[in-house]
């Protein structure tokens, strides 16, 4: 198998764990899984004041592969793919092939992700302020309700509750900074859309797609009878999902 590594990059509130059970398949399989911490998800105070903060280490891990010898796949799980997307402006294999080096990112693969346009915000896509959205005395954002039954209600219950205690309050400018770049523009894109979603329902993902597709993007679907986490409750799938977009740019 061609040198690869897989960049995770986790949603808004979660942490890095939350892609352990698929890359315990992966890893015995000889993937090199890398997660990247983003900052604006710490529960951090101050809270971080754009999406530069998290574009910073997820560009910084995936040169740290390519200069490795490693091509790169993305891997991103719903608001992740905001800052994903944006931080690989000239890290494309063309553009990297052009400037004379050997690797590059070779596929963005979403999960029931974000994906938007130049000049964006996630605030601009979802028509403002939310009223799940919920400032802290320290300027981050918590999620008005249940965790359980927005992000977890199709996983084990315990699981669900674990998961649960681990969340973080997010920074609300990682909500309102707006997109430079959209790397789905040049890099073919998968995306697997949960079908039970209610954090990210899938006539949102499916939305996303079509402005992709009427963009020029070249992106595949895969679709998955799951809520927001197959992560959690079916990284088998998930990681099927992963093998298989690799598989396709190796073609």
């Amino acid at each position: 198998m061609a040198y690869l590594t897989i960049v995770f990059c986790h949603g808004a509130w979660h942490n890095v764990h939350f892609f352990d059970k698929v890359i315990a398949i992966l890893e015995p399989l000889g993937y090199r899984c890398v997660t990247v911490p983003l900052p604006s998800a710490s529960g951090r105070v101050p809270p971080t004041t754009s999406l530069d903060e998290d574009i910073a280490p997820i560009r910084s891990a995936v040169l740290k592969e390519l200069d490795a010898g490693h091509d790169v796949l993305i891997n991103a799980h719903s608001w992740g793919g905001i800052p994903a997307s944006t931080a690989l402006e000239g890290l494309t294999k063309p553009e990297r092939l052009a400037d004379g080096k050997t690797t590059g990112v070779i596929k963005m693969t979403y999960v029931a992700a974000f994906v938007l346009p130049e000049d964006m915000s996630l605030q601009d896509f979802v028509g403002g302020p939310q009223p799940t959205w919920i400032v802290d005395d320290d300027g981050n954002l918590i999620h008005k309700g249940d965790p359980r039954d927005i992000f977890y209600h199709d996983v084990d219950p315990k699981e669900a509750d674990e998961w649960t205690a681990k969340l973080k309050s997010q920074s609300l400018a990682s909500f309102t900074t707006k997109t430079t770049s959209a790397a789905w523009k040049k890099i073919p894109a998968e995306y697997l859309v949960c079908e039970n979603d209610r954090a990210v329902p899938a006539v949102f993902q499916d939305i996303m797609i079509g402005k992709m597709k009427e963009a020029g993007a070249d992106v595949s679907t895969t679709r998955l009878s799951t809520a927001h986490s197959p992560y959690l409750n079916k990284p088998d799938a998930v990681a099927d999902f992963l093998k298989t977009s690799f598989a396709k740019s190796s073609q």
